[in-house]
């Protein structure tokens, strides 16, 4: 997976805007937590990993609530996460690699599930017989 400061910054401006849900960006986030663990991932540019990293990981967990109904983190806090983590991206900034997956796409897709699937198998873990 290609992923560059642009998408990044695109992910939260959906996020923003409601073209996407808080659940498909964290589902998309953690489609890239998966390619980087996997040792698959590719960042645009390079030097800018940790700014895009940053980024990517905040987006993992946008959709934790405080209580039913109500996000963690109100637009005013995604805004300044995102502009204290990517700040301007310039469009010269990305370098022209493959196009990045649909946020919209990944978060449909069965492996990218919430995060609970992982919760359970830790469990599960835990409670195994001796």
């Amino acid at each position: 997976m290609h992923i560059d400061l642009q998408t990044v910054r695109r992910v939260f401006e959906d996020v923003l805007s409601g073209s996407i849900s808080r659940e498909q960006a964290d589902r998309w986030a953690f489609a890239v937590v998966l390619q980087e663990e996997a040792g698959v991932a590719t960042y645009s540019p390079a030097h800018e990993r940790d700014r895009i990293w940053a980024g990517v990981m905040y987006l993992y967990g946008i959709d934790t609530m405080k209580a039913p109904g109500q996000y963690l983190h109100p637009d005013t806090d995604i805004r300044a996460a995102m502009d204290a983590k990517l700040g301007e991206v310039a469009d010269s900034e990305c370098l022209n690699g493959p196009p990045p997956a649909s946020v919209a796409t990944l978060g449909q897709r069965d492996e990218f599930r919430p995060r609970e699937q992982h919760r359970r198998l830790a469990v599960l873990d835990v409670n195994l017989p001796a």
